[in-house]
């Protein structure tokens, strides 16, 4: 979406202020999720997102947040949770080149367990967000066009998926449109929760 809050992608921003207002770190983690989708490659047989993963892997690993990128990850330099942190982060290492569609969905259900886990624990909120949505934002986050992203079958109970990445999935699939706008997405969003009620 080309309007953007804090630098979140909106959809997580209305998440963000809805349903974890005042939680650091959710922030950090939807902040963390941007961060390692923006530095995805698709094309490279060794991505140079994997140096940009290790980097950020080892700011949080020593406590370096010495930076203006590792500095919104200082919530998580408590033990546990960066250990959690660290151990998502190598998971979405593993994703591979979209080549692979098969192990593409696989690995990235993996990355979408844990990041749902996380969520969980951090937050005490049933929340969990839809592995075809992330799929789906990080695909719009790269402006990765290809007729492949629009072959992958989407499966989801709208009474287990929240409500912004349904619409979100909606737009996005459907128009295949590299650039909602807030105003429309906002629109279809207001059309959903009437026809809801």
């Amino acid at each position: 979406m080309n309007k953007k809050k804090k630098g979140f992608f909106y959809t997580r921003y209305l998440q963000n202020q809805i349903y974890f207002r005042k939680n650091p770190i959710v922030n950090a983690l939807f902040n963390l999720e941007k961060y390692l989708f923006e530095n995805f490659e698709f094309k490279e047989d060794i991505p140079t997102s994997h140096i940009k993963q290790k980097w950020i892997y080892d700011c949080i690993n020593e406590n370096d947040y010495s930076n203006e990128i590792s500095g919104q990850f200082k919530v998580f330099s408590e033990k546990r949770l960066k250990k959690r942190i660290l151990t998502l982060i190598d998971s979405f290492s593993q994703i591979p080149n979209l080549s692979e569609t098969k192990s593409f969905l696989n690995a990235f259900q993996e990355f979408n367990d844990k990041f749902n886990d996380l969520l969980a624990v951090e937050s005490n909120n049933n929340f969990k967000t839809n592995v075809y949505f992330q799929i789906y934002f990080l695909f719009y986050l790269k402006k990765f066009k290809s007729e492949k992203i629009f072959e992958i079958n989407v499966v989801f109970d709208e009474n287990l998926v929240d409500i912004f990445e349904i619409i979100f999935l909606e737009i996005f699939i459907k128009n295949k449109n590299f650039k909602i706008s807030k105003v429309f997405y906002l629109y279809k969003l207001l059309v959903r929760l009437i026809i809801k009620k």
